[in-house]
Protein backbone atom coordinates (compact mmCIF):
# COMPACT_ATOMS: atom_id res chain seq x y z
CA UNK A 1 0.00 0.00 0.00
CA UNK A 2 1.14 3.91 -0.75
CA UNK A 3 0.09 6.97 0.00
CA UNK A 4 -0.20 9.90 -2.76
CA UNK A 5 -1.32 12.91 -2.34
CA UNK A 6 -2.15 15.17 -4.79
CA UNK A 7 -1.07 18.95 -3.42
CA UNK A 8 -3.86 22.01 -4.30
CA UNK A 9 -1.47 24.53 -5.50
CA UNK A 10 -3.77 27.75 -4.52
CA UNK A 11 -6.71 25.92 -6.42
CA UNK A 12 -10.36 26.13 -4.93
CA UNK A 13 -11.05 25.47 -2.59
CA UNK A 14 -8.70 27.67 -0.85
CA UNK A 15 -8.33 25.85 2.26
CA UNK A 16 -7.56 22.81 0.94
CA UNK A 17 -4.05 21.01 1.06
CA UNK A 18 -4.03 17.81 -0.44
CA UNK A 19 -6.39 14.97 -1.85
CA UNK A 20 -4.98 12.23 -0.07
CA UNK A 21 -5.22 8.57 -2.58
CA UNK A 22 -4.21 5.35 -1.24
CA UNK A 23 -3.04 2.71 -3.79
CA UNK A 24 -2.89 -0.90 -3.37
CA UNK A 25 0.15 -2.86 -4.93
CA UNK A 26 0.00 -6.12 -3.42
CA UNK A 27 -3.06 -8.29 -2.80
CA UNK A 28 -6.80 -8.62 -4.19
CA UNK A 29 -6.92 -4.62 -4.31
CA UNK A 30 -3.80 -4.60 -6.58
CA UNK A 31 -3.97 -2.00 -9.60
CA UNK A 32 -7.40 -0.39 -7.20
CA UNK A 33 -6.78 3.02 -5.42
CA UNK A 34 -9.04 4.64 -2.61
CA UNK A 35 -9.84 8.12 -2.88
CA UNK A 36 -11.81 10.74 -0.76
CA UNK A 37 -9.45 11.61 1.98
CA UNK A 38 -8.42 15.06 2.03
CA UNK A 39 -6.14 17.36 4.35
CA UNK A 40 -7.25 20.64 4.88
CA UNK A 41 -5.92 24.12 6.88
CA UNK A 42 -7.37 24.38 10.27
CA UNK A 43 -9.14 27.25 11.13
CA UNK A 44 -7.45 27.54 14.56
CA UNK A 45 -3.85 27.52 13.16
CA UNK A 46 -3.00 24.09 14.17
CA UNK A 47 -1.64 21.61 12.13
CA UNK A 48 -3.66 20.36 8.83
CA UNK A 49 -7.30 18.77 9.31
CA UNK A 50 -7.67 14.72 8.18
CA UNK A 51 -11.02 14.29 6.76
CA UNK A 52 -11.42 11.00 5.37
CA UNK A 53 -14.93 10.05 3.31
CA UNK A 54 -17.93 9.93 4.83
CA UNK A 55 -21.87 9.89 4.27
CA UNK A 56 -24.33 11.75 6.07
CA UNK A 57 -27.77 10.95 7.64
CA UNK A 58 -30.61 12.56 9.78
CA UNK A 59 -31.43 12.50 13.21
CA UNK A 60 -33.85 14.21 14.97
CA UNK A 61 -31.60 16.04 16.63
CA UNK A 62 -29.85 17.37 13.23
CA UNK A 63 -27.14 16.02 10.73
CA UNK A 64 -24.38 13.83 11.60
CA UNK A 65 -21.91 12.12 9.86
CA UNK A 66 -21.30 8.01 9.30
CA UNK A 67 -17.69 7.91 8.41
CA UNK A 68 -16.84 5.16 5.98
CA UNK A 69 -12.99 4.19 7.58
CA UNK A 70 -13.71 2.70 10.77
CA UNK A 71 -12.73 0.20 12.98
CA UNK A 72 -13.11 -3.31 11.62
CA UNK A 73 -13.83 -4.87 15.33
CA UNK A 74 -16.45 -6.65 16.08
CA UNK A 75 -18.12 -4.34 18.67
CA UNK A 76 -19.04 -1.52 16.08
CA UNK A 77 -22.27 -2.13 15.25
CA UNK A 78 -23.82 1.27 14.04
CA UNK A 79 -22.77 5.12 13.72
CA UNK A 80 -21.04 6.29 16.10
CA UNK A 81 -20.05 2.62 18.38
CA UNK A 82 -16.64 2.61 17.51
CA UNK A 83 -14.43 1.24 20.29
CA UNK A 84 -11.69 2.78 22.24
CA UNK A 85 -9.08 0.78 19.85
CA UNK A 86 -10.68 1.59 16.82
CA UNK A 87 -10.70 5.01 17.49
CA UNK A 88 -6.60 5.25 18.56
CA UNK A 89 -6.24 3.87 14.99
CA UNK A 90 -7.88 6.33 13.50
CA UNK A 91 -6.16 8.95 15.39
CA UNK A 92 -3.01 7.10 14.20
CA UNK A 93 -3.79 6.60 10.50
CA UNK A 94 -4.85 10.94 10.81
CA UNK A 95 -1.47 11.68 12.35
CA UNK A 96 0.32 9.55 9.66
CA UNK A 97 -1.29 11.30 6.98
CA UNK A 98 -0.44 14.83 8.93
CA UNK A 99 3.11 14.21 9.12
CA UNK A 100 3.95 12.68 5.66
CA UNK A 101 2.25 15.79 3.94
CA UNK A 102 4.72 17.74 6.39
CA UNK A 103 7.64 16.57 5.30
CA UNK A 104 6.50 16.39 1.58
CA UNK A 105 6.09 19.84 1.81
CA UNK A 106 8.59 20.62 3.68
CA UNK A 107 11.25 19.38 0.79
CA UNK A 108 12.80 22.04 -1.21
CA UNK A 109 11.65 22.31 -4.87
CA UNK A 110 13.15 20.62 -7.67
CA UNK A 111 14.94 23.20 -9.65
CA UNK A 112 14.07 24.21 -13.35
CA UNK A 113 16.38 22.24 -16.03
CA UNK A 114 18.07 25.95 -17.15
CA UNK A 115 18.27 27.10 -13.30
CA UNK A 116 20.43 23.53 -12.97
CA UNK A 117 22.28 24.39 -15.70
CA UNK A 118 23.03 27.45 -14.43
CA UNK A 119 24.35 26.35 -11.43
CA UNK A 120 26.74 24.21 -13.40
CA UNK A 121 28.10 26.63 -15.40
CA UNK A 122 28.67 28.35 -12.51
CA UNK A 123 30.91 25.77 -11.05
CA UNK A 124 32.52 25.02 -13.79
CA UNK A 125 33.79 28.36 -14.40
CA UNK A 126 34.29 28.75 -10.25
CA UNK A 127 36.85 26.05 -10.49
CA UNK A 128 39.28 27.43 -13.34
Amino acid sequence: MRVHYVLNHGETPAGKLADVEIHFEEGLLQGLKLVGASLWRSKKGEGPTVLVPSRSYATAGGVRYYELLRSSGNGASGPGDEDAEGKLAMRRFKEYLREEYRKITALPDEPSPESARAAGRKAASAAR
